[in-house]
């Protein structure tokens, strides 16, 4: 029934428009769609009828309150499944294994991180893919907990800091065995305290893993952690001056105690700051020693470089206590005004505009640095966001990035996520967006040039068309038989994600050009074709700007 050329002339006139505001359409959506658009993974029934009880601010302070854990998608995760499968084989060292088909629940995201230990054991035979299911794992579980879970905000910010603090899980084995630890950690503190989050993830085996920093050691310690930390994780690009100043002295602010940003001196310094912060796997210390298997952050003193420091403008006396010139280095990283920025700015972005107005940026980073010792520092600034003029003048325009759009789609249309096969991720990747998978620390890039490539765009009709699809094996969903036509029904599905007054100009102007004819009635339709009809209708509806554009 639906051609790709069909739907690729339907895409390129939805991206066409994506720049420039269609002829009549409002500035700015109903104030529902807007929050939930921007504030969750998208509007559907239940979060409209939610919002309407407790009207914008009483919605906001509700989803702010929700705990981490959710009795009822606790419940939609321990019944789902995930395949493993895997031929027979066998390692170099002899190791054997049995070939494996079948379905196994989401044991790890729960797990004891000493009994995923297992998996980074050499000494025993296993397929790869035995070593990587935790990651797999919580990959399986983001799209289950983008669409279903309660507490929308804390979701989309859970991937806000996952993209901020990326590590990707499928760089080794000791990444993806820890993962699910790590996504625990950021879920933990989303609406928390930053220094507190810093501090964490500081400690987390897989950033530990991920930026090397479980092997640094004195003489030479290794840079990959301490120059994402001032890069990527607080100062920012924006505040690495090495091309205008050659020595530390010179950096402004210096001559005042602490210097507004950083050269390679401060990387190589801060990297000194955290040498012996590793992982307790068992490892090799030493001439009879070992670091314990404890599967979580471990200290190796003798590993530490115990000599004086100074780390932007501020001078760390030699011999301190055990961790403390890493603490120190967190400390005031937390409390900087270009960590604030940089940080306020981000959040700014992602929820609100690719350019946030400076005005605004500074005007949350001084609450983010008023609250820098608050438990709930990040909430303060994410209600600062949200409660400005800024937020409720500003039209749609945050193009959704795959995973984003795939959550909306499936919130919209009331489909049941399980994830059995983890086909969408596969998907997903063909499009650019690598779940829990993305190789450089920057994370996914939240600007709309990244996302509007002919490839990744011709990937986005993929999504479209496929997402409710049996085989895709994502989602289930039924297409009942209702009464009225099939120009109704198809109107009615594309209603459920941009509205009945868009549906109608969309499905109505597009019915005839995929050869449906709006006039036969829905009952004479097989199964088959009502959910060709349906699908083409949903499809079509999620490439438009009303659903695209948040």
């Amino acid at each position: 029934m639906l051609t790709r050329r069909a739907f690729h002339q339907s895409m390129l006139a939805a991206v066409a428009t994506l720049a420039l505001p269609r002829a009549g359409r409002a500035a700015v959506g109903p104030q529902a769609d807007l929050w939930l658009n921007r504030l969750s993974f998208g509007a559907d029934e239940a979060s409209r009828t939610a919002f309407a009880a407790l009207g914008a601010e009483g919605w906001l302070e509700a989803q702010l309150a929700l705990p981490v854990a959710d009795a009822g998608l606790d419940e939609r995760l321990a019944a789902a499944r995930l395949r493993i499968n895997y031929e027979a084989g066998e390692d170099e060292n002899g190791h054997k294994w049995r070939a494996t088909d079948e379905m196994r629940p989401l044991s790890a995201l729960t797990a004891n991180p000493a009994d995923l230990m297992r998996l980074v054991d050499w000494s025993q035979g296993m397929n790869y893919d035995e070593r990587a299911r935790p990651a797999r794992e919580v990959i399986a579980a983001s799209l289950i907990r983008a669409v279903h879970a309660p507490a929308q905000l804390r979701e989309v910010m859970t991937q806000f800091w996952h993209d901020h603090f990326n590590v990707n899980s499928a760089k080794n084995e000791f990444t993806a065995a820890f993962f699910a630890s790590h996504d625990a950690t950021l879920r933990q503190h989303v609406f928390g305290n930053f220094r507190v989050m810093l501090g964490e993830v500081a400690r987390s085996p897989a950033m530990l893993y991920y930026l090397n920093n479980d092997e640094s050691r004195a003489s030479p310690a290794n840079e990959n952690y301490a120059r994402e930390l001032l890069e990527l994780h607080t100062l920012g690009a924006g505040n690495y001056l090495n091309d205008r100043f050659h020595h530390w002295h010179e950096v402004p602010g210096a001559d005042a105690g602490l210097a507004l940003g950083y050269l390679d001196l401060d990387v190589y310094e801060v990297a000194r700051a955290f040498t012996g912060w590793s992982v307790g796997d068992g490892r090799w210390i030493s001439e009879g020693v070992e670091a314990p298997r404890t599967g979580q952050f471990h200290y190796v003193e003798a590993w530490h470089d115990p000599y004086q420091k100074r780390i932007l403008a501020v001078e760390f006396e030699g011999n301190a206590a055990p961790m403390a010139d890493g603490e120190r280095v967190l400390d005031i990283l937390a409390r900087h005004p270009g960590t604030a920025s940089f940080v306020c700015e981000k959040i700014a972005r992602r929820l609100l505009a690719d350019a946030p107005d400076p005005g605004l940026v500074a005007r949350l980073a001084e609450v983010f640095l008023a609250a820098v010792d608050a438990p709930d520092q990040i909430a303060q600034v994410l209600r600062a966001l949200v409660l400005s003029p800024e937020f409720a003048a500003t039209p749609p325009g945050k193009l959704r990035r795959p995973f984003e759009m795939l959550a909306a789609l499936y919130r919209a249309t009331g489909a049941e996520v399980d994830s059995p096969e983890i086909a969408f991720h596969w998907e997903l990747a063909r499009a650019g967006w690598y779940q829990h998978e993305y190789g450089p620390p920057t994370g996914h890039s939240d600007r709309i040039e990244a996302w509007t490539g002919a490839s990744t765009l011709n990937r986005t009709v993929d999504l479209a068309l496929y997402a409710h699809e049996d085989w895709f094996a994502s989602a289930r969903i039924e297409f009942s038989a209702a009464d009225g036509t099939q120009g109704a029904f198809a109107e009615g599905w594309a209603a459920r994600l941009i509205g009945d007054q868009a549906a109608g100009v969309l499905v109505g102007a597009a019915l005839a050009d995929l050869g449906i004819d709006p006039a036969v009635p829905v009952g004479d339709l097989s199964a088959e074709n009502r959910r060709g009809v349906a699908v083409a209708a949903i499809a079509l509806a999620a490439l438009t700007p009303e659903f695209l554009l948040r």
